[in-house]
């Protein structure tokens, strides 16, 4: 078997399974931005890896390199890890014998109504696609417009991998942002979208009792939206909500932390904050945003809630800190189910059965 993997700057999950499938297939080869922070991690375990840096969907030097790695190698599978990868390889190996596979981490933005669509993970030529929870897939194969419709067969759910060893990071005390001590700190890590639901947090933070002492530290550039900045404006307590900025330690401040919360209201796919707080043992309160549910088990491995639902919001970070004894047994749940459920090995095995399917289609 012969496989070429595009990427860009991949993320630790994503490294280690090259990593691995590297040791398992004839040949293989990663493409990949070599100013990813992982990048050395593939070099350093003797992976044959390319360097490549896709600067849009329609980049015709990226293509023409992919192109002529699909030509040299001859591979049976090129398989592209993110959307512009996917444009990538749809135009550079076309006409090639190799099967087309496609990476999907979130439940929203594909529809036969827009054109980007058609030209990734819509388009004919594509022969699969790797769902990172089965909420991505039930989103792929439930789109449709008049007569077309997704081919189901094409979506196949295979939860990322992770290793709670790859975590274990000092933590990041929260006075380092000016948290008073003996407070409770609520950690929530967030870009600048709506669509993570941190305004909907900040109605909930208002809604905690003032004996709690509860601050919250909202990590990401989540500290550029303006609604969000008008709405701390708006708390009781303004002097709490502490910003952090970017940080590439975020794990740490997820230890440091005392409660993760994740307030999402769509397009999750399966969030890497949760996985990181439960490998650190951070209790976890979420939102039942696409596959975070299939993470959150509610009152097993953390406490579930509805989108858009502040006061439920309120409650469950209340009932945490109320009962503290169920909150540590459900951390203790949440990592043994990471290790059994979410592991690299089970990635590595489940992609690699994937191939060998596909090829035996041939």
């Amino acid at each position: 078997m012969k496989v070429l993997c595009v990427t860009d700057c991949q993320d630790r999950p994503e490294t280690e399974l090259f990593i691995r499938l590297s040791r398992l297939i004839d040949t293989f080869t990663v493409m990949s931005n070599p100013k990813g922070r992982n990048y050395h991690l593939l070099e350093a375990a003797g992976v044959n890896v390319i360097p490549l840096q896709l600067r849009s969907r329609y980049d015709r030097q990226g293509t023409a390199a992919i192109r002529a790695e699909v030509e040299r190698g001859d591979y049976d599978i090129v398989h592209a890890f993110n959307s512009r990868a996917v444009a990538s390889i749809l135009r550079a190996a076309r006409h090639h014998r190799a099967k087309l596979l496609g990476y999907r981490g979130v439940t929203t933005g594909v529809s036969y109504l827009k054109p980007e669509s058609w030209n990734t993970f819509l388009s004919p030529r594509l022969d699969g696609i790797f769902c990172v929870a089965e909420a991505v897939r039930q989103a792929l194969i439930n789109t449709s417009f008049l007569w077309w419709r997704f081919p189901p067969e094409k979506a196949r759910t295979i939860y990322k991998g992770h290793d709670p060893a790859w975590y274990q990071v000092e933590p990041v005390l929260p006075k380092e942002f000016g948290v008073p001590a003996n407070s409770k700190t609520l950690c929530c890590v967030s870009r600048n979208s709506a669509k993570k639901g941190v305004v909907t947090l900040l109605d909930a933070f208002d809604r905690l009792p003032d004996e709690l002492n509860c601050h919250l530290v909202l990590v990401g550039s989540v500290e550029a939206n303006q609604a969000v900045r008008k709405r701390v404006a708006r708390c009781r307590h303004p002097e709490r909500v502490h910003f952090t900025g970017y940080r590439n330690d975020s794990v740490a401040i997820i230890r440091g932390a005392d409660l993760l919360v994740s307030a999402s209201e769509s397009g999750e796919g399966l969030p890497r904050v949760v996985i990181e707080a439960m490998c650190v043992a951070t209790p976890v309160v979420a939102t039942d945003a696409g596959g975070t549910a299939e993470l959150v088990i509610n009152g097993k491995t953390g406490l579930l809630v509805p989108q858009r639902n502040p006061a439920a919001l309120a409650e469950a970070i209340q009932q945490v800190f109320a009962e503290p004894a169920a909150a540590i047994e459900r951390t203790v749940a949440a990592r043994l189910n990471i290790e059994s459920s979410f592991s690299i090995e089970n990635t590595t095995a489940q992609v690699l059965a994937w191939y060998q399917d596909l090829l035996s289609q041939s």
